[in-house]
C-alpha cells in the first residue's frame, strides 16, 4: 500500500508541474518586451511661404544653323548622299536591268522596246547613278536617271544628250 501511495503521490506531483501555468518556449518573456511609441515632434514642420524656384528669365533660342549652311547653300555646294549597291547581272536583257537598277532605290524604270532585249553581262559597284553610267558605257544605251520623279529610263542611243523638263 505504501508503494501504491508514492505512485500516487509521485503521479500527483507530476500532474501539478506540467498543467501548472509558465512559459512556454514559443512566447516571448513578457518582461524583455520593449515598447515603441510613434514619433512625436517639439515643433511642426517649417512654413513654406514660396513653393515656386529662381530660375532665369526666358531667352531667345541661338539660331541652330551655321552661317551658309541652308538648304538651298547645301544643295549647291554639296552632293547628295546616295546609298552604295553591289550589281551583279549575267546575260539579263535590259529590260530586266533597268527593273533592277530602279528596285535598289525604289525607282519606276522605263525601257524602250528596241533594245528591251539586248543581254548585259556586269559586275559592279556603287552608287545608282554610278551603276548606270557602267551600264551606259558597257551596253552603248543611254541610261537616265532621274531624282525628281524617281524613273530610271533606258533609252537607245542618240547624238544629243536627254535633257530632262525640269532642267
Amino acid at each position: 500500500m505504501k508503494l501504491c501511495r508514492g505512485i500516487l503521490l509521485a503521479s500527483l506531483v507530476f500532474a501539478s508541474a506540467a498543467c501548472q501555468k509558465g512559459p512556454k518556449p514559443w512566447e516571448p518573456d513578457a518582461a524583455a518586451r520593449t515598447l515603441f511609441l510613434p514619433s512625436v515632434r517639439p515643433v511642426g514642420p517649417a512654413p513654406v511661404y514660396s513653393r515656386t524656384r529662381w530660375t532665369q528669365p526666358p531667352e531667345v533660342l541661338p539660331n541652330r544653323e551655321r552661317p551658309g549652311s541652308r538648304d538651298s547653300d547645301m544643295a549647291s555646294s554639296a552632293p547628295p548622299l546616295r546609298p552604295v549597291f553591289q550589281l551583279s547581272l549575267k546575260a539579263t536583257p535590259l529590260a530586266e536591268a533597268a527593273r533592277v537598277l530602279a528596285a535598289t532605290s525604289r525607282y519606276t524604270s522605263y525601257t524602250d522596246p528596241s533594245i528591251a532585249s539586248q543581254k548585259l553581262t556586269i559586275e559592279s559597284l556603287g552608287t545608282i547613278d554610278e551603276l548606270g553610267q557602267t551600264i551606259e558605257q558597257k551596253a552603248q544605251v543611254q541610261v537616265v536617271i532621274d531624282h525628281r520623279n524617281r524613273e530610271v529610263r533606258f533609252l537607245p542611243p542618240t547624238g544629243e544628250q536627254p535633257r530632262l523638263f525640269s532642267e
